[in-house]
């Protein structure tokens, strides 16, 4: 699978580009997800194979928090991601998670709310 990093709700642009900065030498393909999107497999929105759109249908309000996704990391490029923050001083994006077997079925706002709900556990 080729490294892709899914971005949800960075808003602030120098952020987005000091991002994208830290990940250009990975050779990763970044994709900020539009708030219409969220409704579609995280498989789908990667452009995996065998992912179709799903027809959109009314679903709950669009969260706002910032959220990542990574898909096709090594554990070295997980810990250059972490390096890359740190070195920039980039607050850390609390909603993260690695592409899996299961959530690669999922929609963004069940990927939100188990990490929401993960993350609430730990403060």
């Amino acid at each position: 699978m080729k490294k892709q990093v899914l971005l949800y709700n960075i808003s602030d642009k120098k952020r987005a580009l000091d991002i994208r900065m830290i990940l250009m030498p990975l050779k990763v393909r970044i994709k900020n997800v539009a708030s219409k999107d969220f409704i579609q497999p995280l498989g789908y929105i990667l452009g995996l194979d065998d992912f179709e759109a799903i027809e959109l249908s009314e679903k709950e309000s669009p969260f706002t928090d910032e959220m990542m996704v990574l898909a096709g990391f090594t554990d070295y490029d997980i810990d250059f991601l972490i390096r890359g923050f740190r070195k920039l001083k980039i607050p850390g994006i609390p909603l993260k998670a690695v592409l899996t077997e299961t959530n690669r079925e999922w929609d963004s706002y069940r990927l939100y709310g188990d990490l929401k709900k993960e993350h609430e556990s730990f403060q």
